[in-house]
């Protein structure tokens, strides 16, 4: 049975030994998808290259509506039932997630495959369109088994078949290239996808069986639907307000400049991501104890825990946009290649977004993990709106350039305004506070 924290607990080691770990765990993945992304860009070429983002952008867009704002939910209300050790609930919690994910994910899939046909029947898009729209199902049932082991603290386990994922495509990928020396086509790697979600999906089952299953196999299910309802409305609004706020500039790139401006941009933001996954470590790290610390109003313990997380995301995220904006004009052509050289300034402009973003804190996990999720949804929608404005304005007159800067902009007014509301609903500093320095 999985026990809640031991009186001796010390929030500052549970954070560097959770979000050291976490850090090598997404270091590693961040790692080979930026490998994966460099091997796809040379040999797709950027049109093939661009092709291929375009698609898992559509993926990545759709997976989050079919997860029906579970997967935040997982985590704090798996959290909290551990903690009060209410497993019959937790046990009903994850049955009807599970069942009913899986056959909205089914529906999304459908109707994506079929609006695909419509829009691009006799077009190069349309195969690689509805290889990847079969990820779909795969992928959303993967993504909310890990967040039931990460609100269980199995923060690294919940990570590891996300992990593997670009790993098992660069050994086929590369494996097909050594084999047949031909050029790889955006179909064959999006298919080389498909085949690694599915064996990825069976890992993360496995894990859930693994680690969750004893606990809960002896309790009778109950059920609190209409609290859990209430809560997934907000959070799937705001997960998909929020990836559209992510992917929307690709979008729009390939609407109004096509898959060579994506390719482009893609590397970019390939890049820049690399400031932001020290914030993405910790988040995964705090995530369960911010829920069983509100839960249990230890909210000096909460605070303290926040102000150490933030000092830590800038230890990390400082030096690496540093490094992207100095030295980024070398390695960008160096690494992907001289075609991509156009993708520096944007790698810029959202490198300092992304700075900005991490400055303010876990703020969106914070109001998410404490039952503000509608707050957070509000501040995805507003910045969202702001970014589709900016995007149409900006991407026809200056292209890649345009869509970094109206992300850029996105991002901030996002963080700058979740950590104005969770300060004045409950006090909670989520920026760094500089007395923490002396």
């Amino acid at each position: 049975m999985v026990k809640g924290y031991p009186s001796n607990f010390s929030l500052r080691r549970y954070l560097i030994r959770g979000a050291s770990g976490s850090l090598v765990l997404i270091a590693g993945q961040t790692g080979m998808g930026l490998l994966l992304a460099v091997a796809l860009a040379r040999l797709l070429g950027v049109k093939g290259f661009g092709t291929y983002a375009f698609c898992l952008s559509i993926v990545n867009l759709l997976t989050v509506p079919a997860e029906l704002g579970a997967h935040t939910l997982l985590v704090r209300e798996v959290a909290a039932y551990n903690v009060k050790c209410e497993f019959h609930f937790l046990k009903g919690l994850l049955s009807r997630i599970r069942w009913t994910s899986f056959f909205f994910s089914l529906l999304i899939t459908l109707i994506a495959a079929g609006v695909g046909l419509w829009v691009y029947h006799g077009r190069e898009m349309a195969v690689p369109f509805l290889i990847a729209m079969m990820i779909i199902p795969w992928l959303t049932i993967m993504n909310l088994n890990g967040a039931c082991l990460r609100g269980l603290r199995h923060v690294l386990l919940s990570r590891l078949p996300a992990t593997l994922i670009p790993v098992v495509v660069l050994l086929i990928v590369g494996a097909s290239y050594w084999i047949s020396e031909n050029k790889l086509t955006p179909e064959f790697v999006l298919s080389a996808q498909l085949l690694c979600t599915l064996g990825m999906f069976s890992v993360s089952c496995f894990l859930v069986y693994r680690y969750v299953s004893p606990s809960i196999q002896h309790v009778q299910p109950a059920y609190e639907t209409s609290k859990w309802c209430r809560s997934m409305l907000p959070f799937a609004v705001a997960g998909s307000i929020q990836i559209l706020n992510r992917e929307v500039s690709i979008v729009t790139l390939n609407c109004l400049q096509g898959p060579e401006s994506v390719g482009l941009y893609r590397v970019a933001q390939r890049g820049a991501g690399l400031v932001s996954f020290g914030l993405m470590a910790v988040n995964m790290a705090i995530a369960p104890t911010v829920s069983e610390l509100f839960v249990k109003g230890e909210k000096k313990r909460l605070q303290h825990l926040i102000s150490k997380s933030v000092l830590a995301v800038l230890a990390y995220s400082l030096p690496v946009t540093l490094f992207l904006v100095i030295g980024g004009a070398w390695f960008v052509p160096v690494i992907f290649g001289r075609d991509y050289g156009a993708a520096y300034l944007p790698l810029v402009v959202l490198s300092l977004g992304h700075l900005i973003s991490a400055a303010m804190g876990s703020v969106g996990l914070i109001l998410n993990m404490i039952g503000l999720e509608r707050t957070t949804a509000w501040g995805v929608a507003i910045a969202t709106i702001v970014n589709i404005s900016l995007n149409i304005c900006f991407v026809p007159s200056f292209g890649t350039i345009g869509a970094a800067i109206a992300t850029s902009i996105s991002l901030v007014v996002w963080n700058v305004l979740l950590a104005i509301w969770l300060y004045k609903k409950t006090g909670i500093v989520s920026i760094l506070r500089l007395r923490l320095l002396h």
